[in-house]
């Protein structure tokens, strides 16, 4: 169905079905708490970790794509090229996962002291990176 599409209704759809699953997650899943036990965490930093959930699952799932499309075309054209871009959206997607906040919860590791907009505006210009490798895959 994708391969019938243009290369920018192909990386909207894929973005758009991206960003429903991430905001679906965010909003489902507990956030990790911050700071000593039995204080309450201010609504501004549930905020800042709920953006950096929801980035960091974003880039996740569409680096799961992109990996997805270069698998497809190293079986199509094995090259050192086409393993250099597998190589790289395998690196990025262990990037994505090990930084969300979630994963660290669930390993058991406390979350950043340091929250505020530069934890996800990082994650922000990745995944407007990971859009443009999206849409250049797909030309």
């Amino acid at each position: 169905m994708i391969r019938d599409l243009s290369p920018k209704a192909a990386t909207a759809l894929l973005t758009a079905v991206g960003v429903v699953l991430s905001l679906s997650f965010t909003a489902l899943i507990p956030i990790p708490a911050h700071g000593p036990p039995g204080r309450e965490v201010p609504a501004e930093i549930i905020l800042l970790i709920r953006s950096e959930v929801f980035f960091t699952s974003l880039n996740l799932l569409l680096l799961l794509a992109l990996t997805g499309i270069y698998t497809k075309l190293y079986r199509d054209l094995p090259n050192k090229y086409t393993v250099s871009l597998l190589v790289l959206s395998l690196a990025l997607v262990l990037y994505a996962f090990t930084s969300n906040p979630v994963v660290h919860f669930l390993f058991g590791l406390r979350p950043r002291p340091n929250i505020g907009a530069f934890v996800f505006l990082p994650d922000l210009f990745v995944g407007l990176a990971i859009v443009v490798l999206l849409y250049q895959s797909q030309t």
